[in-house]
């Protein structure tokens, strides 16, 4: 580590200097590219919300520096926008199903290619529309058509560049239009985690490991 910053210190973007940085960079693995940023640039302020770096580790066993502040404030917004922040035990059950959903938050995007969408009229999808559209974020918003909606929501045209950017820059406020529509909030307060999981899932559906992970829920939230 002290060489990076030892290099860090003396780099001072000359022309000879970029070449040398970059083959060094590229040759880093990302924990020890996050290690050298807090480092040498200090620790990210916690987001504003009960969602921390901490807390994603704490939730799904890996470690704090493979999540980005990003992805903590976007959590952040999605709970504060949909309501949810008001109340942790709801917070609980969505967070359990999201951590499912997602394999404990190391897929934001649909593992398919998105071929078998294209066409797709219920979808809005044209010919050519299914891979761009595929599912994205934590319950995999999907279809031109729920794009388009999503980005009028939030007023953000560069949704419909697809799934690429929702993936990484709304990874969990992509599921806000569904949560609202469906009364996802209204369903955990008055009718339970069961509820919550069928309405999510539409069955029964890994519903053990649902139940797992609503365990570590209530424990770390």
């Amino acid at each position: 580590m002290n060489f990076l910053i030892s290099a860090a210190t003396y780099y001072k973007t000359e022309p000879h200097q970029d070449a040398a940085w970059e083959y060094l960079w590229d040759s880093l693995d990302k924990y020890t590219q996050q290690s050298f940023m807090d480092a040498y640039r200090g620790s990210p302020a916690d987001p504003a919300g009960i969602i921390t770096l901490k807390v994603f580790e704490e939730l799904t066993g890996y470690s704090a520096a493979l999540f980005q502040q990003q992805e903590a404030d976007d959590c952040n917004r999605l709970l504060k926008e949909t309501g949810f922040d008001k109340d942790i035990k709801a917070t609980q059950m969505l967070m359990a199903n999201i951590l499912h959903e997602t394999m404990n938050l190391k897929h934001m995007e649909e593992i398919a290619s998105g071929h078998a969408y294209n066409n797709r009229s219920d979808l809005g999808n044209g010919p050519t529309d299914g891979p761009v559209y595929k599912g994205s974020g934590v319950l995999m918003l999907t279809g031109r058509y729920n794009y388009q909606r999503f980005s009028d929501s939030i007023d953000d045209p560069r949704v419909m560049e697809g799934v690429d950017y929702v993936s990484t820059t709304y990874p969990f406020m992509s599921a806000k239009t569904w949560i609202e529509e469906n009364n996802l909030l209204h369903i955990a307060q008055t009718k339970g985690f069961d509820d919550v999981c069928y309405k999510i899932n539409g069955g029964w559906n890994g519903y053990e490991d649902r139940l797992a992970k609503y365990q570590i829920c209530k424990n770390v939230l």
